[in-house]
């Protein structure tokens, strides 16, 4: 019983923070020096908002866990009536 508890809350936080708009992102520098690559549950998104679109909230090496800088999470403008 206990073991399946925790299984849940672990489960259950990572659905959370992907329903918030988070993310794994793996850095990359380009020549450009741009960083690059995230990977999020939503297909497409809606426009950036002013400034980065992701902020790290946990980064390890080349790896981290993001989150919208607004947090705001991508499903608040399909609800607000957007069409992405």
């Amino acid at each position: 019983m206990f073991i399946e508890r925790i299984i849940q809350i672990v489960v259950f936080g990572f659905v959370f923070f992907m329903v918030a708009g988070g993310g794994f992102a793996k850095r990359e520098v380009v020549p450009e020096g741009v960083l690059t690559t995230i990977l999020t549950l939503y297909k497409t998104l809606p426009p950036a908002p002013a400034g980065p679109s992701y902020c790290s909230i946990v980064a390890v090496g080349d790896y981290g866990l993001v989150l919208p800088c607004d947090f705001k999470p991508p499903f608040l403008g399909w609800l607000e009536g957007g069409k992405y």
